[in-house]
C-alpha cells in the first residue's frame, strides 16, 4: 500500500508541476504541489518531476531579465530583485537557491550561476558595477556574500552612502569550487576551478585551481591532493 501511495502522490506531484506555468492557476498548482511534499528540502522533487523549474510562490522575484533553467529549486523567501540598471540574472540548470538568500543586481552589473551549483541559505549575491559569476557544480555553504563593488570613502565632507561606487573587476568562481559557511568575496577575485575556502573567510585576492585558503584575508594553505 505504501509503494500505491508513493505512485499515486508522484503523479499527482507531477501533473501539478505541469500546470504550474498556467496564468492564474499555476500559482495554486505549485502551492498544492508543494504541500504534498512537506518541509522546506522535502520539495527538491518537485524541480525533477518535469522540466520545469520548482519556485516557490514565497518566493519574491523582480527581474524583467531573468532566465531559470530546466530543474532549478527557488525556495520559499528567495528574493531576486534587479533595479532598472540592473544587468540579468541567468541560473544554469539544476541550480538551487536556498531560503533567505538574495540576488540583487543593479548599475550595469549581472548574476550568472552555472549549472548544478547550489546556494544555501541566507546568502547575499550582488552584480553591482561588477558581476558575479559562478560556474558549474559550486557548492556555497550558508551566510556567504559576494560583492562586486566598493563604496566610494575618500570625500569626508560626503555621507559614503551618497559617494559613488568603485569596483576593480567582476568576481569569478571556477567550476566545483566549495565555500563554507559565512565566506566573503570582494570584488575582482577570482577563485580558480576545484578551490576550497575555509569558514569565516575574507577572500580578498584571487585564489589557484586546487587550493584550499582560510583566513582574514584568505591565505592559501595547501594545494588539494597533496595530503594534510
Amino acid at each position: 500500500m505504501n509503494s500505491i501511495g508513493f505512485t499515486v502522490r508522484r503523479a499527482i506531484s507531477t501533473s501539478l508541476m505541469q500546470l504550474s506555468d498556467l496564468p492564474l492557476f499555476g500559482g495554486l498548482c505549485t502551492r498544492l504541489a508543494g504541500a504534498m511534499r512537506g518541509p522546506y528540502k522535502d520539495k527538491r522533487v518537485l524541480a525533477y518531476l518535469t522540466a520545469r523549474p520548482y519556485i516557490s510562490p514565497r518566493a519574491q522575484i523582480h527581474c524583467p531579465r531573468l532566465t531559470v533553467g530546466p530543474h532549478c529549486f527557488i525556495d520559499d523567501y528567495v528574493t531576486i530583485y534587479a533595479h532598472e540598471d540592473g544587468g540579468e540574472v541567468r541560473l544554469g540548470e539544476g541550480v538551487h537557491l536556498y531560503r533567505g538568500t538574495i540576488v540583487e543586481i543593479g548599475h550595469g552589473g549581472s548574476v550568472v550561476i552555472g549549472d548544478h551549483s547550489h546556494v544555501q541559505s541566507d546568502c547575499n549575491i550582488k552584480g553591482f558595477g561588477g558581476s558575479t559569476i559562478i560556474g558549474k557544480h559550486v557548492q556555497i555553504a550558508p551566510h556567504c556574500g559576494f560583492s562586486p563593488y566598493e563604496h566610494g570613502v575618500e570625500d569626508v565632507d560626503r555621507p559614503i552612502r551618497e559617494q559613488p561606487i568603485t569596483w576593480s573587476g567582476d568576481i569569478v568562481l571556477g567550476d566545483d569550487v566549495w565555500l563554507g559557511l559565512n565566506v566573503q568575496v570582494l570584488d575582482g577575485v577570482e577563485i580558480g576551478h576545484g578551490a576550497v575556502i575555509g569558514a569565516g573567510a575574507v577572500v580578498t585576492e584571487s585564489i589557484p585551481p586546487n587550493c584550499i585558503a582560510v583566513g582574514v584575508p584568505a591565505r592559501v594553505v595547501r594545494r588539494r591532493g597533496q595530503g594534510a
